[in-house]
């Protein structure tokens, strides 16, 4: 979905050459979607995160890697580590960079969101996502203003807007244990299923970010 969301933001801005983000676990599909947008766009993505040894790398960050990301590693990395020194990276070059926030939550991609759940024909009465920045179900609100929305909240505490929040018992690292019966990020997305299968009505759409 990011990929899908961010499209246009990276390409409508020429001037800037490295997209900088500093708020990507090591199981985030950020550091896919930023690295794959970049290359399509003949960009730098610049990502810092928690150092780790090469041999216990996350599959996300070797493929953030295949996709092109130029990785930052910071020695004990927490987010509020490596998000400031991906802002003290785009301080130095301020006219070539440019620093994505969390979540990517940026006017632009709200509205790629609207425009892309608009464009579904299928209209939902009730919705449900995963959160953390909780950009995702923001822009979804946004789109379909008149469903219910629920948001399975999993690690970082973000703005929801109007959905009822749940809260994961699984560390934002950990695996589910209940897996929906489609292809589902288990670390992210999975984590909404068992909260459906006791709370959401029939007909009720799942926005599932990625596999």
């Amino acid at each position: 979905s990011k990929m899908r969301f961010a499209d246009y933001l990276i390409r409508s801005q020429p001037e800037i050459k490295e997209w900088v983000y500093g708020s990507s676990p090591a199981t985030g599909y950020a550091q896919i979607s930023l690295a794959h947008l970049c290359t399509k766009y003949d960009k730098k993505a610049v990502i810092f995160m928690a150092e780790r040894a090469w041999d216990k790398l996350h599959d996300y960050q070797l493929q953030a890697i295949h996709e092109g990301a130029i990785m930052k590693w910071i020695p004990n990395g927490m987010l509020s580590v490596t998000e400031k020194r991906a802002r003290d990276y785009v301080e130095e070059d301020t006219n070539r960079r440019s620093l994505l926030p969390i979540g990517f939550d940026h006017p632009t991609v709200i509205a790629s969101i609207i425009n892309v759940a608009r464009s579904l024909s299928h209209i939902p009465h009730e919705v449900w996502t995963v959160g953390s920045s909780g950009t995702l179900t923001r822009g979804l609100q946004l789109a379909w203003p008149d469903a219910e929305f629920h948001c399975v909240r999993v690690g970082h505490s973000g703005s929801y807007g109007k959905a009822k929040l749940y809260m994961s018992k699984y560390a934002f690292n950990k695996p589910t244990k209940v897996f929906p019966p489609f292809p589902s990020a288990p670390t992210y997305d999975a984590k909404a299923w068992e909260f459906m299968l006791d709370h959401a009505s029939p007909g009720a759409l799942f926005w599932n970010v990625g596999s």
